[in-house]
């Protein structure tokens, strides 16, 4: 639970967001009703998923981007995806976490927040 909770904070900077989320964790944490151990495991989870990040995959099926999605440092600023762009056309890449299109040079995906490994 510590560890998760670590997790939770660690890119809050104000030391009072973080002593109000440890606590609000720890009085969710004590099990004093059944939706709020479901609550804080659901909180929980997301956390340590956004904190996992994602990866860029093209959209084209045949590209083997599509296959073995890419690091956003190998892919870098561009949105299109470099191995089809001159063959088969502009096929936007793609975050592995919610196959959401990445249209604009963002270093995070814009629907499910995750970040580009």
């Amino acid at each position: 639970m510590e560890m998760e909770c670590e997790l939770l904070i660690s890119n809050f900077k104000d030391p009072k967001t973080i002593a109000l989320v440890k606590e609000n964790i720890g009085r969710i944490s004590d099990g004093s009703s059944p939706h709020c151990g479901g609550a804080l495991k659901l909180g929980l989870k997301k956390a340590v998923e956004l904190k996992r990040g994602a990866l860029l995959r093209c959209t084209r099926n045949g590209c083997a981007r599509n296959t073995t999605p890419a690091s956003y440092s190998s892919v870098g600023s561009t949105t299109y995806c470099q191995d089809c762009r001159y063959n088969y056309g502009n096929y936007y890449m793609q975050c592995t976490g919610c196959s959401n299109a990445r249209t604009s040079t963002y270093a995070s995906c814009q629907s499910c927040g995750k970040k580009f490994m």
